[in-house]
């Protein structure tokens, strides 16, 4: 067979699915008929807030799903044979490694190679990363998961990452670069075209944020003013923030003061609430990390309970809030192919806490990623895989999280429009400590807290975990993590076993509407109700629930495919 782009061989898999399924057997989703149009395609947008309808998700990863991830004739810079790095790994080849990525950033972008080897890494002084990426066009490549290995000897690690890639304005799209400018009229449900007071100072090409505040009349809409629970988020507009989109103008229409996005809105944006558009802090762009493994060597120490990432003298607080990458303040890039491994330790850990995060980030292409063992999966962050921190219609596919706490997180309100699909989350609410695992008190691949919303978990399989989206409460803090979702789908899920603290795949318990739509396999149970007493009034209605035990014989198998397919027109080649 002749090579297909990523976009395209998920679509004839599909295909070949949708074709096999048994005729008396398949069935559509009452929600998304045969002639579905796109929410903010419709004469009458439903209102994110009141109404039943799934979302068009389609936007999600690079380029929107529209190219494939490049492989680009770029300038080499070899890190070995340039820059003296040491595929050995006895001696350091952070201030090498570094060096070959300032060479390609000073000369407009390049593929920093690392061949075939093992490269020590470590924390430079007064740093809190070991290797940086400053510039667009830059591809840090490995020459294989099983060839190239990173291992950083740092073990204090806190608040640090091993990688990271950042603009050096930071790209958070909190930073006002232009004056606000309100909105003209409400826009309560998905649409591409905001009106606002003036059109003056913006043209097409501009990347802006369209911000709602989270005013108090915002908080109470979402029933998270004070409850029975004494949970309440009035009057913490500075800490919630409020829902933020990044999006690009495509058009201009002076006469009408109105601008049109290139992509659709995730939530109601109120004039009552001061709801605005501003342009915002530089990003980087066409910035990748592929084809390597990373792991950490683990910190010593036998005392890793969930609060002890608060005591300096124990081993968890140098492990908190570490990550193995983070790519903050980027528009289409990727991080593809990449594995955790353990270097020697003798516990068995691959990371000492996290993963990857995505701040600040949209269109972003996670895939092909295997990420496991954490040392410690204490309370404050810790023991996540993946973590989507502010991210806009980013995609996680073809990956595998699992022996940690949490799989694959979502969190805050700026979170909206990502897509995970065809994933693998086993063996979480484990901590690899010391000497032997030890469960932790979270589990599972969530929507952690603090209204991250309008996200799709697609064709995803589970065993010893579960996905959720589902009212949390206190937990947290400053603010309360409280209501974690709103309009999420979660689309043909399998499960392999339950975690033996559940009896269920999925648990949706979202503010307004979300939806469980086809289940199946070993485990294919799920919950609506409440976990926290008094959530359910917070809640109602029950979410909307379809084809439980029935999701093998869904059509579509993928709905982010079969979306991807009718907007870009890209067909998926009949089976034979």
């Amino acid at each position: 067979m002749p090579f297909l782009p990523y976009r395209v061989l998920p679509l004839l898999v599909a295909g070949i699915l949708a074709h096999s399924l048994p005729a008396q057997n398949a069935w559509r989703s009452s929600l998304y008929p045969e002639d579905w149009v796109a929410p903010h395609q419709a004469d009458n947008p439903p209102s994110f807030i009141h109404d039943l309808f799934l979302q068009d998700f389609s936007y999600a990863g690079y380029r929107q799903g529209e190219q494939p991830i490049p492989q680009p004739e770029w300038k080499v810079f070899d890190a070995v044979e340039a820059f003296a790095a040491d595929p050995t790994g006895e001696t350091d080849s952070t201030a090498a490694i570094q060096m070959a990525i300032d060479a390609a950033s000073q000369k407009g972008g390049g593929i920093v190679f690392l061949q075939q080897g093992s490269y020590r890494l470590s924390l430079p002084p007064n740093a809190d990363a070991c290797l940086s990426i400053h510039a667009s066009n830059v591809i840090l490549r490995g020459a294989g998961t099983e060839r190239t290995f990173l291992f950083n000897t740092t073990t204090a690690m806190r608040n640090a990452e091993i990688i990271r890639v950042r603009p050096p304005d930071w790209g958070s799209w909190t930073s006002e670069t232009s004056q606000e400018v309100l909105l003209a009229a409400d826009a309560l449900g998905p649409t591409r075209t905001i009106a606002l007071e003036q059109t003056e100072g913006f043209s097409v090409g501009d990347w802006i944020v369209v911000h709602n505040p989270a005013t108090n009349a915002f908080v109470k809409e979402l029933n998270m003013a004070i409850g029975a629970d004494g949970v309440s988020w009035l009057d913490q507009a500075d800490s919630l923030g409020g829902p933020r989109i990044l999006r690009r103008i495509v058009a201009i229409d002076t006469d009408n003061k109105a601008i049109t996005l290139d992509i659709p809105t995730r939530w109601a944006l109120n004039t009552r609430d001061g709801a605005r558009v501003y342009r915002t802090a530089s990003h980087l762009s066409e910035v990748g990390l592929e084809q390597f493994s990373i792991g950490n060597h683990r910190v010593p120490g036998s005392e890793w309970g969930e609060t002890d990432y608060t005591d300096p003298s124990k081993p968890a607080y140098h492990a908190h809030d570490s990550f193995a990458i983070e790519m903050r303040g980027v528009v289409n890039g990727w991080i593809q192919d990449i594995r955790s491994f353990n270097p020697k330790n003798d516990n068995g850990a691959h990371l000492l806490s996290n993963g990857v995060k995505l701040e600040w980030s949209r269109n972003i292409t996670l895939q092909r990623l295997h990420l496991s063992h954490a040392q410690y999966g204490g309370g404050g962050g810790n023991g996540y895989m993946i973590r989507l921190n502010s991210a806009n219609e980013c995609l996680v596919a073809d990956s595998e999280v699992g022996h940690c706490r949490h799989g694959i997180v979502m969190w805050r309100m700026e979170n909206s429009g990502n897509v995970i699909t065809r994933c693998y989350d086993h063996n979480s609410g484990i901590q690899i400590a010391d000497t032997s695992p030890q469960p932790t008190a979270g589990i599972g691949s969530d929507h952690h807290g603090v209204f991250s919303h309008s996200n799709l978990f697609d064709s995803n399989r589970v065993e010893r975990a579960y996905l959720e989206a589902a009212y949390r409460g206190d937990w947290g803090g400053n603010p309360d993590h409280g209501m974690t979702s709103s309009q999420t789908l979660f689309w043909n899920t399998r499960g392999d076993a339950y975690h033996e603290k559940a009896d269920y795949i999925v648990h949706s318990q979202q503010f307004g509407h979300g939806y469980i739509i086809g289940t199946s396999g070993n485990a294919s149970a799920i919950r609506l109700t409440e976990k926290r007493p008094g959530s359910a009034e917070r809640t109602a209605p029950v979410d909307f629930s379809e084809g439980i035990d029935r999701g093998e014989s869904l059509i579509p198998q993928s709905i982010y495919q079969d979306q991807l397919q009718r907007r870009t027109g890209v067909e998926a080649p009949a089976s034979n």
